[in-house]
């Protein structure tokens, strides 16, 4: 049961350069996360990124001391490039 859902980590691969967290969503399977990222995109660069998604079950920032549960690797062009620039990927 995830008792409290979230935190996408968002990484630039090329440097290995963390970019951020994003906010805790309470009690859910599909949570909406609200916070955005402004990344400058260079179109003839491949900017690799990678995202790791945790199951966050207390309010420790160290990741852990939370549930693994899967990463997602694109480029930011695959995202620039996707109707709305909202890409859907499996975990890995």
């Amino acid at each position: 049961m995830l008792r409290r859902t979230g935190v996408w980590e968002l990484w630039g691969v090329r440097g290995v350069r963390k970019f951020g967290r994003t906010e805790v969503i309470d009690n859910t399977l599909n949570p909406d996360f609200v916070r955005k990222y402004i990344l400058d995109y260079f179109f003839e660069e491949k900017q690799n990124l990678r995202f790791d998604l945790y199951d966050v079950d207390s309010k420790s920032p160290d990741l852990s001391k939370h549930d693994f549960l899967g990463q997602m690797f694109c480029t930011l062009g695959e995202i620039v490039g996707s109707p709305a620039s909202r890409l859907d990927k499996p975990l890995g």
